[in-house]
C-alpha cells in the first residue's frame, strides 16, 4: 500500500498519482521554499497596516456642478507628466466650426418642477396618456415626440387638455429642450458675445420648450470673475418672453411649470395671436429672435404655413428659427418655409433699393452656406432629408414614464435660422487653420532638414551670407500667425459663412475621410482628406463629426452628389450655376488667399 506521508516520498511520485491522493485533502500540506515563506509572511504582515491606512483615509466628496454653459478643454495627462489639451491639438478654425456641445443634461431647475408636476398626478393615468399620445406602436423603445392628437368633441379636447399636457411635458418637453438648445447655442458661438438676445417670441409655445431652452442659453456675464454660472431663468439675460399657442391644455402645464420658480427680470406672457401694436414704437427687432420649433408639422395645409412665416417675419425679429421633425413631412416643411422667408428678404430689398434705402434682404446663418434653392430638398430621392441629431441624458422622470433603463436618447430635427440683412462677404485672408499637430509636424520637418554648408566669398567679406536652399514660408516660423486671437475670432466668424457643413455623418476609412457637404455652390458634394494632404487637415477631419462645418479645402476636386437638372433662379438671380465636370465643382469652393 502506497502512503504519502514525508515530503521526500511525496517528491517520487508522479503526478498523476499524486493528485489521487490530494484530491481528498483540500487542505493539504506544501513544501515551500524559504526564502518564498519570507515573502509570504512579508506580505501578510503589511495586509494589515494597509487596511488601516485605508479605513482612516480620508473620503473625498466629489460635488455635482451645473451644467457648463460653455465646454471647457479637457486635460489629458500621458505617461511622463505632460498635459495635453484636446482643444489645441485642433486648428482654431476646425473647433469654431465643430458643435462643441456634446451631450445636453436637463438643468435641475426645469427637472424640480416638471417632477411636481407629475407627483401631483396619477402616475397609471400619466402612463397610459403616454403611450396614447406618443408610442402608438406599442413598443417602449420606439416613441415619437410629435403631438398629433384629433379630439371627437369639444368636451373630450377639455377633458383630456391638462392630461395630455403633463404628458407632453414629461415626455416630449425634454427632447424638444435640447434640439433648441442645440441651434440656440450654435447660433451664440457663431454670433459671438457680442450679439445679445433680448426678446423671445416663440410660436407653437406648447409647455414652453423655447421659453427654458433661449432662458438656460443666453444667460448674464458674471459679474465676479470667482461667480459661477447657474443655469436658472432668474439668471438669463432674456427680458421679455412672449408664447403664442392656441392650444390651451398645454399652456395651462406650461404656467403651472413657473410656480415657485424666480424670474423677476423676465416677464412672461401668453397670447392667442402675435399682436405688433403691444410693442412700443422704439422697438425695431434688433435684439429679437423668433422661434417655431417643432409645430409646421401640425399645420395641415401650405397656407397656414405660409400665414405663419409671413407672420413670423412681420415681427421684425432679427432672426428667425424654425424646427421641426427630421422626418420628410418636417424636412419638407423647413424647407419650404426657408424658401419663402428667402423670398421675403428679397422683397424688401428689392422695395428699399427702389426708395434709394440701404438693402435689408435676409441670409441663412445656419446650417446652409448659401442661400440659393436646398440641393437635398430640389433631388429626386423622396425619403432624402437634411437632419442632424441631438444626444440628450433621459432624466430620471422620463426613464419612470417610458419603463426604460437607457440613460440617454437622441432627437432627431431638421432646422433653418434666417438672418436679415445680406450675407457677409469672405475675407481676404485665411487663419486658423494651425492646431497643435500642424506645430509638432512643423518642428518635426525644421529638425529633419539637413544642414547647408555656407561658402565665404573671399573676394567681398563684407557680402551677406545666403543659404543655397530658400527659406521656409512664413506660414512654417515659429510665430504661425500674424493677427491677434480677437483678430483671428473675428475673421472666422466671417468666413464661417462660407464653410461647407456636414449634412450626413463622415466616412473615416483607412488613410483618409470622406465627407458629404453643402457647399457654398448650393449643391451637395462629396470631399475626400487623405492623409497626405496634411497631419492638421486630416486630424481635423477625422474629429469632426455630423452637422460640422468644414474650414479646410480639399486636396483633389470633389464630386457632385446631388446636381440640379436646371439653374436654380431664386429672386431673380442666378445663384446656383451647374457644373457637370468635378473641377466645375470644385472651382466653385470659396476662393482663399495663403495664410498670413
Amino acid at each position: 500500500m502506497l502512503c504519502v506521508r514525508s515530503v521526500k516520498t511525496s517528491r517520487t511520485i508522479p503526478f498523476f498519482y499524486f493528485s489521487q491522493f490530494s484530491s481528498y485533502q483540500p487542505n493539504a500540506p506544501l513544501d515551500l521554499d524559504k526564502s518564498f515563506k519570507a515573502i509570504l509572511r512579508d506580505l501578510d504582515n503589511a495586509a494589515p497596516e494597509q487596511k488601516s491606512r485605508a479605513q482612516h483615509s480620508p473620503h473625498y466628496i466629489h460635488e455635482l456642478t451645473a451644467y457648463p454653459s460653455d465646454p471647457e478643454p479637457t486635460k489629458l495627462m500621458h505617461q511622463d507628466g505632460e498635459v495635453d489639451v484636446r482643444a489645441e491639438r485642433k486648428s482654431p478654425a476646425a473647433l469654431f466650426g465643430s458643435q462643441q456641445l456634446g451631450a445636453v443634461v436637463i438643468p435641475q431647475e426645469l427637472q424640480q418642477t416638471i417632477s411636481t408636476l407629475i407627483s401631483e398626478s396619477d402616475r397609471r393615468l400619466l402612463r397610459r396618456d403616454a403611450k396614447r399620445l406618443f408610442n402608438e406602436r406599442g413598443d417602449d423603445n420606439n416613441w415619437v415626440s410629435a403631438l398629433d392628437v384629433r379630439y371627437k368633441s369639444y368636451k373630450q379636447a377639455r377633458r383630456h387638455a391638462e392630461r395630455d399636457g403633463t404628458a407632453f411635458a414629461s415626455v416630449v418637453l425634454p427632447a424638444h429642450y435640447s434640439a433648441i438648445y442645440a441651434v440656440l447655442h450654435h447660433i451664440r458661438s457663431r454670433l459671438g458675445p457680442q450679439w445679445s438676445v433680448k426678446n423671445v417670441l416663440d410660436w407653437g409655445a406648447g409647455t414652453g420648450s423655447a421659453l427654458w431652452a433661449a432662458g438656460h442659453a443666453f444667460l448674464k456675464p458674471p459679474s465676479d470673475e470667482n461667480e459661477s454660472h447657474q443655469v436658472t431663468l432668474s439668471s438669463t439675460a432674456i427680458v421679455k418672453y412672449v408664447g403664442i399657442e392656441k392650444r390651451d391644455g398645454l399652456v395651462v402645464i406650461a404656467r403651472r411649470l413657473l410656480e415657485g420658480i424666480p424670474h423677476d427680470n423676465l416677464d412672461i406672457s401668453w397670447q392667442r395671436k402675435f399682436h405688433r401694436d403691444n410693442w412700443p414704437q422704439s422697438y425695431d427687432g434688433s435684439q429679437t429672435i423668433a422661434v417655431s420649433a417643432f409645430f409646421l408639422s401640425t399645420l395641415q395645409t401650405s397656407l397656414q404655413r405660409k400665414a405663419l412665416m409671413k407672420e413670423m417675419w412681420e415681427s421684425g425679429a432679427d432672426i428667425i428659427v424654425l424646427l421641426d421633425h427630421s422626418s420628410p413631412a418636417g424636412f419638407r416643411g423647413v424647407a419650404e418655409a426657408r424658401e419663402y422667408l428667402l423670398g421675403m428678404g428679397q422683397k424688401d430689398a428689392e422695395s428699399n433699393e427702389s426708395e434709394g434705402e440701404v438693402l435689408s434682404g435676409s441670409h441663412v446663418l445656419a446650417p446652409c452656406p448659401h442661400d440659393g434653392v436646398c440641393p437635398i430638398h430640389r433631388s429626386n430621392v423622396a425619403k432624402l432629408v437634411c437632419g442632424f441629431s441631438q444626444r440628450m441624458e433621459r432624466p430620471p422622470f422620463v426613464r419612470r414614464t417610458k419603463h426604460s433603463g437607457i440613460g440617454h436618447e437622441d432627437t432627431g430635427y431638421s432646422y433653418v435660422v434666417i438672418r436679415r440683412g445680406p450675407r457677409p462677404s469672405i475675407p481676404d485672408v485665411k487663419v486658423g487653420r494651425m492646431g497643435e499637430v500642424g506645430r509638432r509636424q512643423m518642428q518635426h520637418e525644421e529638425i529633419k532638414r539637413p544642414l547647408v554648408e555656407l561658402e565665404l566669398d573671399d573676394t567681398n567679406p563684407l557680402t551677406q551670407l545666403e543659404p543655397a536652399v530658400a527659406p521656409i514660408p512664413s506660414e512654417k516660423s515659429s510665430k504661425p500667425y500674424a493677427h491677434s486671437p480677437a483678430e483671428i475670432g473675428n475673421l472666422l466668424k466671417a468666413e464661417a459663412f462660407h464653410w461647407p457643413r456636414l449634412v450626413f455623418p463622415p466616412l473615416k476609412k483607412s488613410g483618409h475621410v470622406v465627407m458629404d457637404v453643402c457647399a457654398p455652390s448650393g449643391r451637395v458634394l462629396r470631399m475626400t482628406v487623405p492623409k497626405s494632404q496634411g497631419k492638421q487637415p486630416y486630424y481635423d477631419a477625422r474629429k469632426s463629426g455630423w452637422g460640422d462645418i468644414f474650414p479646410h479645402e480639399p486636396k483633389n476636386p470633389p464630386q457632385v452628389r446631388f446636381p440640379q437638372p436646371q439653374d436654380q433662379v431664386h429672386g431673380g438671380q442666378n445663384t446656383n450655376p451647374v457644373a457637370d465636370t468635378r473641377t466645375e465643382a470644385s472651382d466653385n469652393l470659396p476662393r482663399l488667399s495663403k495664410q498670413k
